[in-house]
């Protein structure tokens, strides 16, 4: 299996452009890669989305054109809690 793009590579696109958020789509001859990254929760959150996007667009399954970072994932549970 191809080694995965880690995200601190679009992370560290993103402070080398001044860039909020960066979307990485790329093809190593096998498989397409989708990495997101994003500046605040808010960028992350929104980066995430348009990566899952393109990933439906390329005909990605339902469950991985659903995928959500992890920090996002935190905030929603957090709010969800002091609803409560």
């Amino acid at each position: 299996m191809p080694k995965r793009i880690p995200i601190k590579a679009a992370k560290d696109i993103a402070q080398e452009y001044n860039l909020k958020q960066v979307i990485l789509c790329a093809w190593d001859g096998e498989l397409t890669h989708i990495v997101t990254y994003g500046k605040t929760l808010e960028d992350c959150d929104q980066a995430a989305q348009g990566g899952n996007k393109i990933k439906k667009f390329l005909g990605w399954s339902e469950e991985l054109c659903e995928a959500e970072p992890s920090r996002v994932k935190k905030l929603k549970k957090l709010k969800n809690s002091k609803k409560k």
